[in-house]
């Protein structure tokens, strides 16, 4: 039997706060649900009337689904890399060092697929119903099919030399419409990163890039020195072939033609006010990470400099290669102790709407809106709790007791 909210019959969701994230806080507030999707959000004095059969959530905030703009699931089996005052420095390199020599070692697959199975349970768990899912092997394709939440993979490519662009061209020609991306500027073959956002835009997916993650990044675009120099060298054996563009990262997707509405941002830790202005010239999206970005010591993305441009995050977790944890709970409590002057409604509408409007998703997800996809959570709290602090308790403690309505 289908729980009620899937059926035509009609449910109404009462709770003593209704989070819409589209609107303010509902106080007394109600979820209207008819056939899997939202008819109506409302006070639950607007809605009582309808006739629906109703259902009394006490001591609980409604809110929307959370999404988790970027992750890499198939990492998932590093999870033991997680010795944090390791990378505290900041030193990329070093970890990258780290994680390619672990991946060297074959892994038995179905250890990899299994510990990322695991991980996307836990999505599951934490309320999250949209994952972003980064993996440079194909098989990872299949580590969200027939699974909730709903998993956007993208196939990562990279590789700095030119001789790599030709690779990228014949293994592209197998795949069909597979959303494909491009790792990094630093990484990647200018060309390689215009052919493949060509390649998303005739399909139509987002196209999601590491930008900006590390000063080291930043250093190797501008003067072609530094850590990454040493790395590529110790790679390939050669840098020569590479041009330092001489500007930040968001710039040169900018000059390489790449940069609009479609694309994704992820970490902008090292971005500069003339960058923050042409994401939001371009309409580009961002995604930030700041447990990653604490677990590598490569710094805190400037929350404030993307408000003040009229740009909302999403935010993602990466990987558990890089992070302690994949709870989007979590990576808000983290953001708010980064930036403690910023709203936690504003926190926690880059955990829901922001994602969705990211991965292209937010006619479906990211707010409590009629015709959405009724993809709820119930969020339990003790105590007294006023209206203005629901946001905080959200931010700050709302993974401690949660629930699907379904």
């Amino acid at each position: 039997m289908k729980p009620d909210h899937l059926t035509n019959k009609p449910i109404i969701y009462r709770a003593p706060y209704v989070v819409p994230v589209s609107g303010p806080v509902l106080a007394d507030g109600a979820v209207l649900v008819v056939d899997g999707r939202i008819a109506a959000v409302d006070s639950f004095a607007g809605l009582r009337s309808s006739g629906a059969e109703i259902v009394d959530l006490e001591q609980q905030i409604l809110t929307p689904a959370l999404v988790n703009c970027h992750a890499h699931l198939e990492l998932s089996y590093l999870a033991d890399l997680d010795h944090e005052e390791q990378w505290a420095s900041g030193d990329i390199t070093a970890w990258i060092r780290t994680v390619l020599a672990s991946r060297s070692q074959t892994a038995d697959p179905n250890r990899v697929m299994a510990a990322a199975s695991t991980a996307l349970d836990g999505q599951a768990t934490g309320g999250v119903a949209l994952v972003a899912d980064i993996g440079n092997s194909i098989a990872s394709r299949g580590i969200g099919r027939d699974d909730r939440p709903r998993v956007n993979f993208f196939l990562e490519l990279l590789g700095l030399a030119p001789e790599a662009v030709e690779q990228a061209r014949q293994q592209l020609a197998g795949l069909d419409g597979m959303a494909c991306t491009a790792h990094a500027p630093h990484s990647t073959h200018p060309e390689m990163i215009r052919g493949l956002k060509e390649r998303a835009g005739q399909h139509g997916y987002s196209f999601p890039i590491h930008v900006a993650e590390s000063a080291a990044e930043l250093e190797f675009l501008r003067t072609g020195e530094g850590p990454f120099r040493d790395f590529i060298a110790e790679r390939l054996g050669r840098v020569d072939f590479f041009e330092p563009p001489g500007c930040g990262a968001v710039e040169y997707l900018e000059r390489l033609g790449v940069l609009d509405n479609k694309t994704i941002c992820v970490h902008a830790v090292h971005i500069s006010e003339a960058e923050a202005t042409l994401i939001a010239t371009r309409q580009a999206k961002v995604c930030l990470c700041p447990g990653s970005n604490r677990f590598l010591g490569v710094g805190k993305a400037p929350l404030p400099l993307l408000l003040k441009h009229g740009i909302l995050p999403a935010l993602g977790t990466d990987s558990l290669a890089s992070n302690q944890s994949l709870n989007l709970w979590r990576e808000m409590r983290l953001l708010q102790e980064d930036h403690p002057g910023i709203p936690p409604a504003q926190i926690f509408a880059m955990a829901t709407k922001g994602g969705a409007e990211a991965l292209g998703a937010g006619t479906e997800l990211g707010s409590l809106e009629m015709g959405k996809a009724a993809r709820i959570l119930a969020v339990a709290y003790d105590g007294p709790l006023v209206e203005k602090e629901v946001y905080s308790y959200l931010v700050t403690a709302g993974n401690q007791r949660l629930r699907w309505l379904e």
